[in-house]
């Protein structure tokens, strides 16, 4: 009895020094690289601080010494990566509205449908399509970016005067598309070599201000979860594939930095990251931004949903020289990704100096 009573206690031991290491060693890996094992862990990064808290919490009222390393490890995560859920109490309610400006982002997979296969039914794509596109005229917004869009005309949108269609003879991209209330005197890429994902801005003319918004798509792994994934074939056939694309999202994200260091105006950059916001995509590019969920979201914000696991991999990030009004998530399930809206107001000169 002594024996297993032991055991059982050196076991805890192990369970509280092993838990809060693997969130330190989890949050140094997401922080600093981007590879196969940094997904994984950006991925299940949540469950692991969850699981800290729970242990944090029962070690702290049993009065164990114990606790202030697990602690330890959630003051690093604090620190070193943002929360994954987010307390808001007045989320949405009686927020003024008035003078600001409203960003709707939206990956529609081409009218795939939602799932992880692609369902490629014509009835049924036709109906996504008609269902998105009225969903889209509903909510009003005073830009509008779509990434894999599902066609080559922007007519079921007349309401936008001012359009960028990202498509280019001879270039094989997945087709993006910026619409806008506002005008647009100037546009361009940021190409990305070797694959149909792609980055596209518009210079928007708003009030007295050019405001350059950024669409991007980055590198997705074309990877279908059917009944083969999770058989040893099936995993194999995977890694390499997040591998090549973990490596061309870190070269996406350099390029990406180029053009937003070349433009010295207002900017908000919008779109399909294909990241989690604990991975080092996101810190680069999200650096000096604000995170519109972060600053007036509530809940997960849920962009993706993998398996029933929740996942945020679809941004609003304005610069400082905006507030962040509103923040909103749908659940649409028309597509594998969800749309975020997001409420604007660009601050003035006292507001930016205070």
């Amino acid at each position: 009895m002594n024996f297993i009573k032991k055991f059982f206690l050196g076991l805890s031991r192990l369970v509280y020094f092993l838990v809060p290491i693997s969130l330190i060693f989890a949050c140094f890996v997401t922080l600093c690289y981007e590879n196969v094992l940094s997904l994984v862990l950006s991925v299940g990064l949540p469950g692991i601080v969850v699981l800290n808290v729970i242990i944090f919490i029962y070690l702290a009222l049993r009065k164990r010494k114990q606790a202030v390393f697990v602690l330890l490890a959630l003051v690093v995560y604090g620190f070193t990566h943002v929360s994954f859920f987010k307390f808001n109490f007045n989320f949405n309610e009686n927020v003024e509205l008035v003078d600001t400006m409203s960003i709707l982002t939206f990956n529609v997979r081409s009218a795939g449908g939602a799932g992880h296969t692609s369902d490629r039914d014509r009835d049924q794509r036709k109906v996504r399509i008609e269902t998105m596109s009225a969903f889209v005229k509903n909510q009003n917004a005073d830009i509008v970016m779509f990434q894999e869009f599902w066609s080559a005309d922007v007519k079921d949108f007349p309401n936008y005067p001012y359009t960028f269609l990202g498509q280019r003879k001879g270039i094989g991209k997945s087709i993006q598309v910026i619409l806008s209330k506002f005008p647009i005197v100037n546009k361009g890429y940021v190409d990305f070599p070797n694959t149909a994902n792609n980055a596209m801005y518009a210079d928007i003319q708003y009030k007295n201000e050019i405001i350059r918004v950024y669409s991007i798509h980055l590198q997705s792994f074309s990877v279908e979860i059917d009944s083969n994934f999770f058989t040893e074939n099936g995993l194999k056939a995977v890694y390499p594939k997040i591998d090549k694309g973990q490596k061309m999202k870190s070269a996406q994200t350099e390029l990406l930095q180029e053009s937003f260091q070349e433009f010295n105006g207002r900017s908000i950059v919008c779109g399909d990251f294909n990241a989690t916001p604990f991975s080092k995509t996101y810190k680069t590019i999200s650096k000096d931004r604000q995170d519109s969920f972060l600053e007036a979201g509530s809940g997960f914000g849920e962009t993706y949903n993998l398996l029933g696991y929740p996942m945020r991999l679809d941004y609003i990030l304005p610069d400082a020289n905006f507030e962040v009004i509103a923040h909103k998530n749908f659940n649409l399930k028309l597509s594998d990704h969800e749309p975020i809206l997001v409420y604007l107001k660009l601050k003035t000169v006292h507001d930016i100096r205070s």
